[in-house]
């Protein structure tokens, strides 16, 4: 039998260990990057975008240490790239585009084409094995 005197030098130990990693846990849920038990809010890590009334800019990484921003207008259909020269202290425009008809484009630098991926879902559909893309059909101008 152990005596009451070692028994109860275990149970301070046991109280101090408990003290201790108490003091652990609440020093590393304090910290910033502490893990959460909480789930991460959707989309949470993603660069800031600032922006309104159809003009949105979102800051870029051009290359490897080259960095700038992307400014999107929304209304007039227009992309602008621009980089950052931090020697001059300037901002310069690199590239424009509109995309307004970038977006009517149905095949353009595809590998299939979607009247190939229809052909596939409609044989998939009808439980047919799918290998790769089907021949596509004849168009009315082919004949």
């Amino acid at each position: 039998m152990t005596s009451p005197r070692s028994n109860k030098s275990l149970v301070m130990a046991l109280w101090a260990n408990a003290g201790l990693l108490a003091v652990i846990v609440i020093v590393l849920l304090s910290r910033g990057n502490a893990p959460s038990f909480l789930s991460a809010a959707y989309a949470q890590n993603q660069p800031p975008i600032a922006g309104g009334a159809g003009i949105f800019v979102m800051p870029a990484q051009m290359q490897s240490n080259v960095w700038g921003c992307y400014l999107l207008d929304v209304d007039s259909k227009t992309l602008c790239a621009y980089q950052f020269y931090p020697g001059e202290k300037k901002l310069r425009l690199t590239a424009a585009r509109s995309y307004r008809y970038d977006t009517k484009l149905e095949n353009y630098n595809t590998e299939l084409s979607p009247r190939e991926i229809k052909a596939m879902l409609d044989r998939q559909a009808v439980g047919q094995a799918v290998p790769g893309p089907a021949e596509p059909a004849p168009d009315a101008k082919d004949k």
